[in-house]
């Protein structure tokens, strides 16, 4: 019985998929209230931070939605931003500390391209 798993995706993925959106709609929503508790804050840079909020609310909120809508192609889409996301942040990283380690944001990475390949897999063969 597939209640909120979509078809062909591991179970494994949607429990990341439940984690990776609250914690991102809870920071996201956190942030925008309060841009000083965004991970990695600058005294200053308030705009950055509502910014940051944004995007993690906005990501959060996607990832929530694959699940609801059991949908692996929702899954991949989601996931693959998410990884564009870690990626920009090692990016950031780079230049100056942002909150999370780069080794951190780059196991990150490799988890969400691993989910999104689950996915795109997944969504192909919904479409045979």
């Amino acid at each position: 019985m597939n209640v909120i798993r979509a078809n062909g995706v591991p179970i494994w993925i949607t429990g990341l998929a439940i984690l990776f959106g609250a914690m991102g709609t809870f920071l996201g929503v956190n942030a925008l209230i309060n841009p000083d508790t965004a991970v990695g804050f600058i005294d200053g840079a308030d705009v950055l931070a509502l910014s940051w909020a944004g995007r993690n609310l906005g990501l959060g909120v996607a990832l929530l939605a694959a699940v609801f809508m059991r949908s692996a192609s929702g899954y991949a889409v989601a996931f693959g931003a998410s990884m564009f996301r870690e990626i920009g942040d090692i990016f950031a990283q780079t230049v100056g500390d942002t909150g999370f380690g780069i080794p951190t944001l780059a196991v990150l990475v490799v988890i969400e391209i691993v989910c999104v390949a689950f996915c795109v897999r997944a969504a192909l063969a919904e479409r045979a």
